[in-house]
């Protein structure tokens, strides 16, 4: 017996196939293209003080820093961010107080689905963890259809994963 299936009642074979159906159809899409826009011009021949500056121009937020704003904005108490993303006390603390933790994959993605966060905003928070979702992965797909979709209970996503034969995410 899968470790999902004690915790939450399972969805019909029927909901099933008509998430699969979904999934594959992304197969079938593009990935978007980056454009010249996306990426920010440097140039090697400078020196230090302009390398300073152009680090002060592009710096973002870590994966910490944007959790915890998301966390504030959604008006979460830590505890129920960190058991919506079936993370344990101990993981979120090191996550807590630690800017420059790096999660795994898996974990990164639970803490998008326990935060809910839109597509955008969930590429966003992956990218900052240094990951992203590609739709040429099978596993990606499905957290991809998932969260573009409003699935973001790990349960059913685990039963998705599960049903195609993929790892199921365990952090």
């Amino acid at each position: 017996m899968k470790f999902f299936k004690s915790r939450k009642k399972q969805h019909t074979k029927e909901w099933i196939q008509e998430q699969l159906i979904g999934i594959d159809a992304l197969e079938h899409e593009k990935q978007p293209k980056a454009s010249q826009s996306d990426f920010v011009a440097f140039s090697l021949d400078v020196d230090t003080h302009d390398f300073d500056d152009w680090q002060k121009e592009v710096k973002q937020p870590t994966f910490q820093e944007k959790l915890l704003s998301h966390i504030i904005k959604k008006g979460m108490k830590n505890s129920e961010f960190y058991k919506a993303a079936y993370i344990d006390r101990k993981l979120f603390s090191a996550i807590y107080n630690d800017r420059s933790y790096r999660p795994k994959k898996e974990t990164a993605v639970a803490c998008c689905l326990g935060l809910r966060l839109k597509l955008s905003e969930a590429e966003e928070l992956l990218s900052l963890a240094g990951y992203s979702l590609s739709l040429s992965i099978l596993w990606d797909r499905v957290v991809y259809y998932c969260i573009d979709n409003g699935i973001t209970d790990i349960d059913t996503v685990n039963e998705l994963l599960d049903e195609l034969g993929e790892k199921c995410i365990r952090v």
